[in-house]
């Protein structure tokens, strides 16, 4: 019966000798049966084991209950094994025994081991996760109240971009890099942890002030201004950085709460930026996220938004030959709400590609009367990298009958200096089905004639800026002058907004501009009103 179990097994009477065993306990120890029947334990047992196994033992001989232990023996091939033993007093022939069941447990721990490596590192960089972090952070927060760890955030700026760029395999090779790096910099009492796709973590001990935080950070991103070595050559790598220390009475999730506020912070500006947190801070980034509940919530509902129109009008200022679709939020509670307050927080969102679909299908709605006059709407650059954007326009056009002709989509200079070939390709699909190209706020970037020439742009604006400049700079009627002279050699299209008075007006027309939009002529019209506007324009222009 024996011979039949798979488990090892063997039986011991009182005076601990091995009176029977199986071949599967043979083949774990690797010795022979004759081996184990003749050979008393205090031969082959340290004398720690042999106190623990007479022990156990004589605890089954005297109480009769059985026992299981779990232990880790040597294998016979000096490899660690895990084994579960148990043991239950049986009788023989009359001659009390302790029968030994030996289960080899071994996978079944290493699989445990595994997960529980998994559960609190970052397969990727063998890092801690975010769990990993907590714990720690939790530890140290217990063991040692006073020490006041610092936790900074670092998130990777724009690391998407490279992904797209290069493809996932480069940015993996990317993020192992940086990985090391960071974790190389860190000092012996430090933790380092990837907690989220682009986003790393340090934990550092006894940081005592803002001055030692802020030291932390600028030490952070000295390390992240050297290249790293890819598989697609030499990258550098933009930083963003939130940083918080625990003052007492702060614990492990509000520390971290206070790190992702101010990274969320400094995520809103250019690239080797750090934010340390404060109160005021903590209130601003509240306040946008509650902004931009209410603007999910306003989306949907659809009855606090609005969209404006403010025509551009001829070198004459008679005739209309546009207008540009301007959203407004009126909040039922905080009033007007400013385009400079929520679309920024649109577009960190993500909500400014439904918003913006939802301008277009307002805007076309309402313009479809006007065929003659061109319909402006602006294109941010998360709208440019939605997939499938060109496609959801053209629709939009066809439910109201609209001539994609009549469809002007403005892009800055920045969002087409952040252009893939799949953008460019979208943008290029809709150009052929009629739309025109504007580039908005020309000069203010990157000016590229590049890109003017590859995107066959239809128009360029003028930026406000340097219109409201144009009687007290000569660096403004310089720049305005060569965006003009750009316009006619190439042929396109050129438009100044922001014109406020008839000095600015007859400046521009006398450097050869023939489009204005601005205060001078019309402010940004509700629907209603924008519609009288264009009606009056166009039985003006009959007449």
């Amino acid at each position: 019966m024996l011979e039949a179990l798979p488990s090892p097994v063997f039986l011991v009477d009182r005076a601990d000798r091995m009176v029977e065993v199986n071949t599967a306990f043979c083949a774990l120890a690797g010795k022979d049966r004759a081996f184990w029947l003749n050979t008393p334990l205090h031969d082959y047992l340290s004398p720690l084991q042999l106190e623990r196994y007479t022990a156990e033992h004589a605890q089954v001989f005297a109480t009769g209950e059985d026992l299981e232990t779990e232990e880790t023996i040597d294998g016979y091939d000096g490899a660690p094994r895990h084994v579960v033993t148990r043991r239950r007093r049986i009788e023989l022939d009359g001659e009390p025994l302790v029968l030994t069941i030996l289960s080899d447990v071994t996978a079944l721990r290493e699989a445990e081991a595994r997960a529980r490596h998994l559960a609190f590192h970052d397969p990727l960089t063998g890092l801690g996760n975010r769990a990993a972090l907590n714990e720690q952070l939790a530890e140290r927060l217990a063991i040692r109240p006073a020490a006041q760890p610092a936790l900074l955030l670092i998130d990777l700026f724009q690391f998407k971009d490279i992904n797209d760029a290069f493809g996932e395999c480069v940015g993996d090779a990317l993020l192992r890099a940086f990985a090391y790096r960071l974790a190389g910099a860190a000092r012996g009492s430090d933790r380092v942890a990837r907690t989220g796709g682009d986003t790393f973590a340090l934990l550092i001990d006894d940081c005592a002030d803002a001055a030692a935080a802020e030291a932390a950070c600028r030490r952070v991103l000295a390390m992240g201004e050297a290249p790293l070595a890819g598989p697609a050559g030499a990258v550098t790598l933009g930083l963003s950085i939130g940083c918080a220390w625990a003052e007492p009475g702060v614990g492990a999730a509000e520390l971290h709460r206070r790190a992702e506020f101010a990274l969320y912070e400094a995520k809103q500006q250019p690239a080797n930026v750090f934010r340390l947190f404060d109160a005021a801070l903590a209130a601003e980034v509240q306040l946008r996220r509650t902004l931009e509940a209410e603007l999910r919530r306003a989306l949907a509902a659809g009855d606090q938004l609005d969209v404006h129109y403010q025509p551009v009008l001829d070198a004459g200022g008679h005739r209309v030959v546009g207008v540009e679709a301007l959203v407004r939020w009126n909040h039922p509670e905080r009033g007007m709400i400013p385009p400079a307050t929520f679309i920024p927080i649109a577009e960190a969102s993500g909500l400014i590609v439904p918003l913006g679909e939802w301008v277009l299908d307002r805007a076309a709605a309402m313009m479809v009367r006007f065929p003659e006059i061109a319909l402006a709407v602006n294109l941010s650059p998360i709208q440019l990298r939605s997939p499938g954007i060109d496609a959801r326009i053209l629709a939009i056009l066809a439910r109201y009958g609209m001539d994609p002709r009549q469809l002007q989509l403005e892009v800055t200079e920045s969002a087409m200096l952040a252009m893939d070939a799949g953008v460019e390709q979208g943008l290029l699909r809709l150009r052929e089905a009629g739309a025109q190209l504007v580039l908005d706020d020309f000069g203010t970037g990157y000016s590229s004639l590049s890109h003017l020439h590859k995107l066959a742009i239809d128009r360029v604006k003028i930026d406000q800026s340097f219109v409201r400049d144009l009687g007290s700079s000569q660096d403004a009627r310089a720049i305005i002058q060569a965006v003009l002279g750009i316009g006619q050699s190439l042929g396109i299209g050129v438009t100044a907004e922001g014109v406020e008075d008839e000095t600015q007006q007859l400046f521009l027309r006398a450097f050869g501009c023939h489009e204005f939009q601005g205060y001078l002529f019309s402010r940004p019209l509700p629907a209603a009103d924008a519609a009288a506007f264009l009606e009056a324009h166009r039985t003006r222009a009959a007449a």
